[in-house]
């Protein structure tokens, strides 16, 4: 059987309108790995399995913000002229104050989404996963792809 591998590269990419006296800081924990995959088989990584992409993140607006939280997927991961395709929806991102797999707020990683009420210098983690069904047609190898994460005050 041939095998594939599959891993990301995480970008964060944070955005401030608000003053430099206010910013975010961010930290990147963990990118998304598929490890290896049979050809013709599927992998599902949701936000709650380890192998799961990890974010943190945390502002310094004195008491209280609203963030927006956007991701920028890529629609297939790519090991040179082959291509494929991957999903991501409610099961594969979350975000939540604290660092554990219970009492996460599901999100959509498709859509921008609004965190309100966060509290300064408290860290918010969010983690995303992913779901590939490989095919016949690709060759075995390394698969990559670049999630570029988008922070910035409301």
């Amino acid at each position: 059987m041939k095998l594939l591998h599959f891993y990301f590269v995480a970008v964060i990419i944070l955005i401030s309108t608000i003053s430099y006296s206010q910013t975010i800081v961010a930290y990147k924990n963990n990118d998304l790995s598929f490890g290896d995959v049979f050809i013709g088989y599927s992998e599902n990584v949701e936000h709650t399995d380890p192998r799961a992409a990890k974010f943190n993140f945390y502002h310094t607006k004195f008491f209280f913000a609203d963030l927006l939280l956007s991701f920028n997927l890529p629609k297939f991961l790519t090991n040179g002229k082959d291509k494929l395709p991957i999903e991501f929806d409610f099961n594969h991102a979350a975000w939540s104050n604290r660092d554990r797999t219970t009492g996460r707020n599901t999100i959509n990683p498709n859509t921008p989404n609004e965190l309100r009420r966060l509290f300064f210098y408290l860290p918010v983690y969010v983690w995303l996963g992913g779901k590939i069904q490989t095919n016949s047609t690709l060759s075995p190898g390394n698969y990559n792809g670049t999630i570029t994460i988008t922070i910035e005050y409301l």
